[in-house]
């Protein structure tokens, strides 16, 4: 079993992997779950003093699988990744590889847990939108406080495109105002 491996995919396909492939935790003084919308520095700090405290069983598990993880706390998640204590693995759950700094991804095994991307989703329709459409499509989302990282990845999982990829890493940042993103999107979408 590799140390430290990037799931690529929504958090519940990364629990049904995790499940599947090291069998049901649930209980195990041994499986630390970070879960939640933001991993910062902090809980990598966090999870990095986990990790090198004595197990109780014969493996520790971590899974990480928030819907934003920042810059920060990659860079500090590099050196726990790069030299795990014995018998510690580790899953990071992303939507998209390119959320990942390359200096972590490189020392986790990717495992793509899926590449169809649902045409019924949120994004599919907001790209399918003419610019007004696009416009209301995004007042209604600001409004409703959807989650702005999990419609970005669905984009990018669709476009693949270099502006999204832009702005997606842009979106992270705490100052980041989920309708001017948008709204840049909603104009400059065409031109792709």
């Amino acid at each position: 079993m590799h140390h430290a491996y990037l799931l690529v995919g929504s958090a519940e396909q990364a629990e049904k992997y995790l499940r599947e492939f090291v069998g049901d935790l649930t209980g195990s003084p041994d499986y630390f779950v970070f879960k939640d919308d933001v991993f910062g520095i902090g809980d990598a700090r966090k999870l990095s003093e986990s990790a090198v405290r004595k197990a109780f069983t014969d493996r520790k598990i971590f899974l990480i699988a928030p819907v934003k993880i920042t810059r920060e706390a990659q860079n500090a998640l590099l050196k726990t990744f790069e030299d795990p204590v014995e018998n510690t693995h580790f899953f990071l759950a992303a939507r998209e590889e390119e959320l990942i700094i390359p200096t972590l991804c490189s020392r986790m095994r990717v495992v793509r847990l899926s590449s169809e991307a649902s045409e019924a989703n949120e994004a599919s329709k907001f790209l399918r939108l003419p610019i007004k459409d696009r416009l209301n499509f995004v007042k209604k989302f600001v409004d409703k406080e959807e989650n702005l990282s999990v419609f970005l990845d669905e984009l990018l999982a669709l476009t693949r495109s270099k502006k999204i990829y832009d702005v997606r890493k842009f979106s992270d940042d705490r100052s980041a105002s989920s309708r001017l993103i948008l709204e840049h999107l909603a104009l400059v979408l065409d031109n792709i």
